[in-house]
Parts: C-alpha cells; structure tokens; sequence
C-alpha cells in the first residue's frame, strides 16, 4: 500500500467515488454498512482504497476503532485466503493491548481446531499431516494450513470477540485473485455476511475491476460502479444479503 500513488480526492478524476451519495453513507455510516467499488484499470481504484485506508485510519484515532486492510496482488505464490486471513489477524494483533495478543491468537487457533474436528466427516490428525513427534512449531504451522472455509471460520470468531470495537475493513483488488478468484471472492462474500449485521458497527469496502462473475457473486451489495453511479438521490440503498 506504501507505494501507490496518492490522490487528490478533490480531483474530478475522483468525484465518482468522493462526491457519491452511496459513499458518503458508507462514510458516515454509524451502523453496519457494505460498499463495493468496481472501475477499470484506468480508475486508479488501488489509489482510491489507500486512501480510504488513510482516512479511516485517522478517524481511528478518535474512537475504539480497528482498521483492517488488504491489497490483492496477482504476485503471491501461496494460496491468497491464507495471506489475506494472517495479514487481518497480524493487524487485529497489533492494534491491540499487549496483554490480550496471545489470547487473541489461541481464541484463532482453537476456533481452527474446532472446525476441523468438530463432526464425523472431519479428517483426523494424519491426514491432516499431524504427527505424534511434530514440534508445537510445526503443529501449528498444520493447523493453520486449514481449508479455505476454516480459516475464515476462525477469523469471523476473532472478529466476534471484538464487538466492543468498531470496524473498518477495506479489501483491494479481488479481480486480481486470478486462478484462486472462484475460492477467495466467495469467501469474502460468505465472510460479508458474517460480519455485516445490524446491531454491530462493522464498515466494509470492497474493491474490483468490472468482472461479471464478481458482480453476480455481489449482487444485492451495495455498489458504486464507474459511470454508473448515484450522484443526487440520498434514497437508502440497503443490502440484500442472504
């Protein structure tokens, strides 16, 4: 994120995100609220979502707010969900008290844990690769070599555990998940409903290129889409999730 360009959101290259009614709900939104951008290359949204990270993060520190952020990139060489689920939970670690950290990564570990072997159908510890001599080292480095629906199991609970806070999390980029997109970008959905619910104060943003397959994997959140968007109207747009 350090290295993309900042932005003038005064620029009238912008104004289709920055002077949007649909974000300036999602701006100013004290309850839960979802937005996804969606803009070709040429929109520069990478510039959009790092400042957006910018901004909430100095609102952050006014309030008892944790700011999670992630930024796809077709460079990774391991499996994209692992990445973004161990980058959001360094963050959560980091931007809390020293003495709830350890806690904060067994509660991830053991929600890990349960969802492998929490019925029947679950593979057992061989097949899961745990052996009786591993080090703790490496049984923990198995466990979190969970299945993509695991990991973010456990991450949700992380998340759940931290109600008292609010949230802000921007995700970048899911069109650049290539040949992992069918499995990451279903996540992500499945993980917006986790966390979108009415009571809480949970602000997510997501971010992409004009896919079809992401807008109907999105269909019924909330969108701003280049050349598309609502200016005018303050007419609430409110989520059908499922």
């Amino acid at each position: 994120m350090d290295t993309i360009p900042s932005l003038d959101c005064d620029n009238p290259e912008f104004y289709w995100v920055f002077r949007n009614v649909d974000f300036e709900e999602w701006s100013s939104a004290t309850s839960s609220r979802v937005l996804w951008l969606s803009g070709p290359s040429q929109c520069n949204i990478n510039q959009v979502s790092s400042y957006i990270v910018g901004r909430e993060k100095n609102k952050a520190l006014e309030a008892n707010r944790f700011v999670l952020y992630f930024f796809c990139s077709t460079r990774l060489r391991r499996s994209i969900v692992a990445v973004f689920v161990h980058t959001l939970l360094k963050q959560i670690v980091c931007c809390s008290p020293a003495d709830e950290r350890i806690l904060i990564v067994q509660n991830f570990l053991h929600s890990l844990l349960e969802e492998a072997f929490k019925n029947e159908t679950s593979p057992n510890w061989k097949q899961r690769g745990f052996k009786e001599e591993d080090s703790p080292e490496r049984s923990i480095q198995n466990i979190l070599n969970a299945p993509a629906n695991e990991l973010f199991t456990a991450l949700v609970a992380v998340l759940g555990d931290e109600q008292e806070r609010c949230l802000s999390i921007i995700v970048d980029g899911l069109d650049k998940a290539q040949d992992q997109k069918g499995e990451f970008t279903k996540g992500i959905r499945k993980f917006v409903d986790n966390l979108h619910k009415p009571a809480s104060e949970v602000k997510i943003l997501l971010t992409s290129g004009p896919l079809g397959e992401i807008k109907d994997l999105f269909d019924g959140i909330p969108s701003i889409e280049h050349d598309m968007e609502r200016n005018g109207s303050s007419a609430s747009h409110e989520p059908r999730l499922n």
